[in-house]
């Protein structure tokens, strides 16, 4: 059956690869045909490249939203876009957690952990908990290229923009990109002279230093461009069981770009990224009023030390009729930490019932009750696409890729309470991806464009693990199991878009997504003799309707778009409290709403920014029997139903009192509703209102800045679990993950050299 249906899939993919080619020509008719227009319409097509070169001048953004370069008013989908996301953030040690709550319906799950940080967007991601490394449902991706999840949430160090791509973005992005794709923009090596120090101090031991330079190396043949960053701070989480604050942060990170130009039509973009991150964390939950909350107890606390290195390499052509692009990514990941795997603030009323009342400090016992997972994930990324000419009428793409990941973790545990969490496991997961892609706009009239896209391949995910035992009576004492989930795909849809007048546009979309089943990494049945079954893909119907507008002579910017979300055997990963362990389960559901942007700036003095959005969730379809706690109607764990943001900029030349240089001031406040903490809607986490400031002094190449992060220091709860009832009091023992930093309030300095 396997090799009938990977003939099936080879197949399907020698069709498509043939209509890849058919689109090719057509694309060169195109092209062609472009060539030979009216001095106007070639007039028109100069003007749309030099809104690219002259972005800067106005409120145009430029994105690569669809693998090429173009004005975000082009594209006929709902985009959000952070730009300079490293000059915007003080102290940005959780920066790409940060941007869950400026971009909207962009739902971040911050466990305290970036290795396993997970997100949704519009409602539409990972559920419950990641299932493993391979689990994309939303993607990330590096100047295109895709990262996988556990890489996903690194130091936003020297980039040009974060592009949040919403909906199915199967086509471009690859298989997995259900729910969208993130997409970090690194700035490139331009050849421009930049030369930077960034340094900032604030209170709770926060600090960062940025160096920067970028500038030709060789004229005309070869740029270049390297950032480092050093950051930490010091936690405000008291963990009493040795008076130490927490999450202790120690955080390095390096990138290095470069760019050759091998003749006047070829280029070749290098890039690497580094990063080490050392912390003393907490267990993931605290318990939700407990003693001098936010507190834990945890001995010893939990050191956390992964290395990840990002790298690619981008080789293009541009032919008359054609660009072409072949592109290389590389990552790596290392990861392990010893955890202690019974906070004693927690696991006091759960297991100190009646006869027992074990207090607090008896679950200081760092031999006895631990998890020590050492992690390591080393995946390729290989693709060729071409692409019409910059600057053409027509757009199109085709292209063909294969992703492939090896994962591999030991991970040992003990537990005098839990019976499956004494032994060794030693797994490997395999994923690999082949497929085939091509999307073209076509233009109906002068007005309106239709855009189809489809990609098909065809995926692959191997699983062993091998578990021995530590002699914990009940269990076994060894027990292997393996197994092969292979699956082919078609996902895409149409999006069809009407261009009111120059840069202003509407559009509406209809798209399938897919997500890859597989395997969750950890087998909870192993030390009773229980194999693994495949959880199996998943697949969506997106349906989304949208306006945009460039107006004032590019000083308002303004964006609105409204989705419907269904989403069939969605991946779902629940805890059950029996078995103190995880499971999946399939569930459908549906998400809907909007969210609305805009930007202004007013004159030369004022820039004004804000945006909306509103996203409804519902389980649907839900068998009673499940063992999820899932419920008909009831919504999904951590998606607020409404967030806002608003930030003000102010720049106040001082001349008029005769000083030199101007003030310049920015204030801004964002807003997250109150979420469900888990599927079964067992308690919700709180809203929260962030209030952020900062006003400094700029001359020429100087600048010196006092900042506030979260003045009001508001608990933000990112997270939460239900660990179920006090064993004296019956009392549900709630457990909550929160940001990494409380109120922060420091003073920074920036020189240009």
């Amino acid at each position: 059956m396997n090799l009938l249906i990977s003939k099936m899939a080879r197949a399907v993919v020698l069709c498509i690869a043939g209509t890849v080619l058919g689109v090719i020509g057509m694309g060169h008719f195109c092209t062609a045909f472009a060539q030979q227009e009216a001095a106007a319409e070639k007039a028109d097509a100069t003007q749309k490249a030099d809104v690219i070169q002259k972005a800067n001048d106005s409120l145009v953004i430029v994105v690569t939203a669809r693998r090429e370069k173009e004005p975000l008013s082009e594209v006929p989908g709902s985009v959000s876009v952070d730009q300079n996301p490293a000059e915007a953030l003080q102290i940005a040690s959780d920066g790409a957690v940060q941007l869950g709550r400026r971009i909207m319906n962009y739902a971040v799950n911050d466990i305290g952990n970036p290795n396993q940080n997970f997100a949704a967007i519009r409602g539409v991601g990972t559920i419950g908990f990641p299932l493993n490394a391979f689990d994309t449902t939303v993607t990330y991706a590096v100047n295109g290229l895709p990262i996988s999840l556990y890489a996903g949430y690194h130091q936003l160090l020297d980039m040009e923009r974060v592009e949040v791509l919403r909906g199915p973005q199967n086509v471009l992005y690859g298989r997995s990109s259900q729910g969208g794709t993130i997409n970090y923009v690194t700035r490139e090596a331009d050849g421009e002279r930049d030369y930077r120090f960034r340094g900032e101090i604030g209170t709770d031991g926060e600090y960062l230093t940025d160096l920067i330079l970028g500038d030709t190396i060789i004229d005309g043949r070869l740029n270049g461009r390297a950032a480092i960053r050093f950051t930490g701070g010091d936690g405000y989480i008291k963990n009493i069981s040795n008076n130490d604050t927490l999450p202790e942060r120690r955080i390095g990170a390096a990138r290095m770009s470069l760019r050759a130009f091998l003749s006047d039509r070829t280029s070749l973009d290098l890039m690497g990224f580094y990063e080490q991150d050392n912390r003393e964390a907490y267990n993931t939950f605290l318990l939700r009023g407990g003693p001098d909350f936010p507190s834990a107890s945890v001995f010893p606390s939990t050191p956390y030390d992964r290395d990840l290195f990002i790298g690619n390499a981008v080789l293009r052509h541009e032919f008359d009729a054609f660009a072409l692009t072949g592109s290389f990514g590389y990552q790596t990941m290392d990861f392990e930490t010893r955890a202690d795997q019974t906070d004693g603030l927690i696991s006091s009323p759960l297991f100190g019932g009646p006869g027992f009342g074990f207090p607090p400090s008896f679950f200081d016992t760092p031999d006895t009750d631990f998890l020590a997972p050492d992690q390591r994930e080393r995946a390729y990324f290989g693709e060729v696409r071409a692409s019409s000419p910059a600057g053409t009428n027509t757009r199109w793409i085709v292209g063909a890729g294969i992703y492939h990941s090896d994962y591999d973790e030991v991970n040992t545990q003990a537990s005098q309470f839990i019976p499956t969490a004494n032994g060794v496991n030693d797994y490997e997961l395999n994923l690999t991806e082949i497929s085939v892609f091509g999307e073209v706009g076509l233009r109906l009239t002068d007005r309106f464009t239709v855009t189809p896209g489809i990609r098909v391949g065809e995926v692959r995910f191997d699983r062993d693990d091998t578990f021995t035992s530590n002699g914990f009576p009940g269990i076994l004492p060894t027990f292997s199991d393996s197994g092969t989930f292979e699956d082919t795909f078609v996902a895409g849809g149409v999006s069809l878009s009407y261009e009111i007048f120059a840069d202003a546009s509407i559009y509406g979309s209809v798209k399938q997504g897919f997500a890859g089943g597989g395997f969750e990494i950890f087998n909870p049945g192993a030390p009773l003799g229980s194999p693994l079954s495949p959880y199996q893909s998943s697949t969506s119907w997106s349906y989304e309707a949208g306006a945009r507008a460039l107006l004032m002579d590019g000083r308002l910017y303004l964006n609105a778009s409204a989705f419907l979300n269904k989403v069939e055997d969605g991946h779902v990963q629940a805890f059950d409290l029996n078995s103190f362990s995880f499971f999946v389960e399939p569930l459908d559901y549906r998400t809907y709403g909007f969210e609305a942007e805009a930007r202004f700036r007013a004159g030369d003095y004022w820039e004004l920014s804000g945006g909306v959005g509103m996203t409804e969730s519902e389980f649907v379809d839900v068998d009673p029997n499940t063992q999820t706690g899932a419920v008909n109607g009831n919504p999904l764990p951590n998606i607020p139903r409404w967030q806002a943001a608003f930030s003000a900029t102010n720049m106040l030349p001082l001349s008029g009192i005769g000083l030199p240089g101007r003030l310049v001031s920015t204030a801004g406040v964002q807003f997250i509703d109150e979420r469900e903490a888990d599927i079964a809607n067992s308690f919700s986490l709180d809203s929260f209102t962030l209030f952020n400031a900062r006003i400094g002094w700029e001359k020429g190449n100087h600048s010196v800045y006092l900042f506030g992060h979260n003045l009001t220091d508001e608990l933000i709860e990112t997270s939460g679990a239900n660990f179920g009832e006090d064993a004296v009091t019956g009392e549900p023992i709630e457990g909550v993950a929160l940001s990494t930093t409380g109120r922060i309030i420091g003073i920074g300095v920036e020189i240009k050299f």
